[in-house]
């Protein structure tokens, strides 16, 4: 749910180096299967065996990982044999035993652009040592540190510009100038007492772009730093602008002028930019920079006048309309878990579509307007495309991948399913022992985080008007209600709405959640059902992760989505996303659907009414706090949130029409289920398949010979109810340890005989009754002895 845009520099060493953490892992370690090493070598003269850096108390290091095995290896295949020594009191210490190293605190891995190597932040020389494990090969670097003192700026003079001009996507940017007159005065030195500020040229007023995410300038979004060729500032612009860098303590100060030159287009008569016919390569993509206008490369504000046709057996049809074209948008690069054509967006100087796999000969047109106006008449001011596909290419395998059964609204019954918690939505009003609500405008009140983060235009309430059941329905609405808030009174949230989640209530690790809802539609309206760590023990988001099982754009009623998001703690965040396409003649808001998630320990799969669309593997997710954790971040109980949000990044900015407020979402049912039936894990059971966690309760039960155990852990009381082979009910007050842990025996099954049962219990927040749940003893798995 929560979106930030980001932009990353290519092989940005630079930003990890600065940072001081590991950022952009994109593959975990994993374990030597290809075998161990038998050699090492420095990468580049630059990556060993000695690196000087200077810094003022600690310098950021980095190299890239060596040549193993003459390069017949690489470091994923023998990652597992690879360990690091560091040289203390001359001896050659394992740095994870070596005092005063913690790892993602001060070294680490990185990855970049299929690149991997080691980061350090140190304040003294050091020796590190590379070793194998298993054949004691070695590899030794020498990390000099020249420490240096802060000063303050006196002078600057440009190392490159000041005039600058940007690229056709509005890149820019220019190295560090010379501070005091000294080359040998490193940023570092001067950091504290340097300010940038940024102005477009038509503008008299300075901004303090310094953690100011109002002012539409987001670090590492669209400006940030890097290291390469001494380091300097980057800029994404979309117009001319003035940067200034100022001293803090005096007046010294130098004005920056970054040029886009916004091409005039007269004719709006499109070109190649080189070449029409393009031939897929052995993983079947193509690559097509966009053709010129006019004779010039397109820019930003272009890309959505294009038109994007396919030719399918003789007919032109958009290539977005993915039921006609086969092909799906993927706006986050190859999916190599879906089968099906994928397209979209690249950038690199000028703009292009990329497409995979391609395995037949196809062709390709893209239109513009001939009046420069989106939506406007294309005529034949088309380009045409040969596409040479490669019948090689390889096409996921989706065998695995198959539909799956759904209940029906009066009945949660799935076969091979274990319903452990449910709201039907059946009262008269929300119930708040399984329910909190969000409320606000901001996060954590940090008023740089208006919109939450997104700059979403609604602001949640627990109103009524807001958050109401009737009818068996949640309505979940959005209304025209203007509101400001102390954080910053001149700033209004314009809509209100509302935001739900099971926070302290419910949390679930593992498992399939299914929710029956109408989405309302509209520009700028984004309905959602998502999930959160209970803990964010990996860190702030998404370090911990985040859990998308439905979000939808109000103007697209065809089409769903679902994600993960993982990785570090934002702008150096991830995310995977995949779309499901509603059948000809259906949409999510002329009916009801069910949006499933079926999450396993290494794998998350999407389903709308069953049908299967998407799925992500742990191959895929990673943690930059927790590297050599192959489940990480999503091995932790999340809870539920259900939200109907306006505007924002996640479509665009785009807000609502007059006529599309109020707008409402209704929800039927969510239900959260188990596979197999309710078990427990051990003695001391936790979090994991057939444990069900509520509040801070954990129920279950397990089995000695005849006999059965429940119980419940963490509860201010706990009752049972049960009944034996359709028997009369047994209501029994749990035996308590004075510890909060409740048990109950039942005593002397037979095989076969089946055990209907239910709790009354106090997590803390009220009494709660679980759903009803069968056990049939001898035939149910899952079930520990005790």
């Amino acid at each position: 749910m929560r979106r930030y845009q980001q932009r990353m520099l290519s092989l940005i060493l630079a930003v990890v180096m600065v940072a001081g953490i590991g950022l952009l892992p994109g593959g975990k370690a994993q374990a030597a299967d290809a075998g161990t090493i038998t050699s090492m070598a420095y990468f580049s003269a630059a990556d060993g065996p000695v690196i000087s850096k200077s810094g003022v108390g600690q310098a950021s290091y980095g190299f890239v990982m060596p040549v193993f095995n003459g390069g017949a290896a690489t470091w994923n295949q023998v990652s597992g044999d690879l360990g690091v020594k560091v040289k203390v009191a001359g001896n050659w210490v394992d740095i994870d035993s070596a005092a005063g190293y913690v790892y993602n605190q001060n070294w680490g891995h990185w990855s970049d652009g299929g690149f991997n190597g080691f980061w350090f932040t140190l304040s003294a020389t050091t020796e590190i040592q590379l070793y194998s494990k298993a054949n004691g090969v070695t590899l030794d670097y020498t990390l000099v540190f020249q420490n240096m003192n802060t000063t303050t700026i006196t002078s600057m003079t440009p190392t490159q510009g000041p005039g600058i001009t940007a690229g056709f996507t509005g890149g820019a940017g220019f190295t560090y100038p010379i501070f005091n007159n000294d080359p040998a005065i490193t940023y570092e030195a001067v950091a504290d007492d340097l300010k940038v500020y940024v102005k477009p040229v038509n503008s008299n007023t300075w901004i303090d772009i310094d953690n100011n995410a109002a002012s539409g300038w987001i670090y590492d979004s669209n400006f940030g730093q890097f290291t390469e060729g001494g380091g300097g500032y980057w800029f994404t612009v979309t117009e001319s602008i003035h940067v200034k860098l100022e001293s803090k303590t005096s007046s010294a100060d130098l004005i920056y002028t970054i040029t886009f030159n916004e091409p005039v287009r007269n004719s709006y008569t499109l070109t190649p930019y080189e070449g029409t016919t393009f031939t897929a390569n052995e993983s079947g993509s193509i690559g097509l920079p966009l053709p010129k206008i006019d004779g010039s490369a397109p820019i930003a504000s272009e890309l959505g006048k294009f038109v994007y046709e396919i030719n399918i057996n003789g007919q032109w049809v958009e290539l977005s309309n993915s039921a006609l074209s086969g092909f799906i948008y993927s706006g986050n690069g190859y999916n190599n878990m879906s089968d099906a054509n994928q397209w979209g967006y690249w950038a690199d100087y000028v703009y292009g579509l990329w497409f995979q796999p391609i395995q037949v000969d196809m062709q390709i047109r893209i239109g513009y307007p001939q009046n420069g106006q989106a939506g406007g008449s294309v005529g034949n001011n088309f380009v045409y495309y040969t596409f040479i596909g490669n019948p090689n290419a390889p096409r996921p395998d989706v065998t695995d991948q198959e539909d799956i059964e759904i209940g029906t609204p009066s009945n949660p019954a799935i076969d091979g399913m274990t319903l452990v918690w449910q709201d039907e939505f059946n009262g008269t009003q929300l119930d708040t022992s399984k329910w909190s609500y969000e409320t606000g405008y901001y996060i954590s009140d940090d008023p740089n985080s208006w919109g939450w983060g997104n700059a979403e235009l609604e602001h949640y309430t627990n109103s009524e008007q807001n958050v109401f059941v009737q009818n068996g329905v949640l309505n979940i609405r959005a209304l025209n209600e203007p509101k400001s808030f102390p954080q910053d009174p001149s700033r209004y949230a314009q809509y209100s709405s509302g935001k739900i989640n099971t926070k302290d209530h419910f949390t679930f690790q593992y498992g399939r959640v299914d929710f029956r809802a109408k989405l309302p539609t509209g520009n700028g309206i984004w309905p959602a059902l998502w999930m959160l760590p209970e803990d964010s023990v990996y860190g702030a988001w998404a370090a911990s992760g985040e859990i998308d099982v439905m979000e939808a754009k109000g103007r697209l009623p065809g089409t769903t989505s679902g994600a993960v998001h993982f990785g570090g703690q934002w702008p150096v965040n991830r995310y995977l996303a995949g779309e499901y396409y509603f059948p000809e003649g259906q949409t999510f808001a002329n009916d009801y659907h069910v949006y499933t998630l079926i999450w396993e320990e290494d794998n998350f799969k999407w389903y709308v009414d069953g049908k299967f669309f998407f799925k992500v593997t742990r191959d895929q997710w990673y943690s930059v706090a927790a590297p050599n954790n192959p489940n990480a971040p999503f091995d932790q109980p999340f809870y539920i949130i259900m939200n109907l949000a306006i505007g924002g990044h996640f479509d665009g900015g785009l807000a609502p029409s007059p006529s599309d407020i109020p707008a409402t979402m209704q929800v039927d049912y969510v239900r959260v289920y188990n596979a197999g039936s309710t078990g427990g894990g051990g003695e001391n059971p936790g979090p994991g398949q057939g444990t069900v966690i509520i509040g801070d309760a954990v129920r279950g039960l397990k089995k000695t010979d005849d006999n059965l155990l429940f119980y419940v852990n963490g509860a201010t009381f706990a009752d049972l109810h049960y009944k034996i082979n359709n028997g009369g009910q047994m209501n029994v007050a749990m035996i308590s340890d004075g510890n909060g842990n409740y048990t109950y025996p039942v005593n002397n099954l037979q095989a076969g005989d089946t055990v209907e049962y239910f709790f009354t219990y106090n997590p803390g927040q009220g009494a709660l009754d679980t759903p009803w749940q069968t056990y049939i003893h001898g035939v149910t798995q899952g079930v520990p002895a005790e």
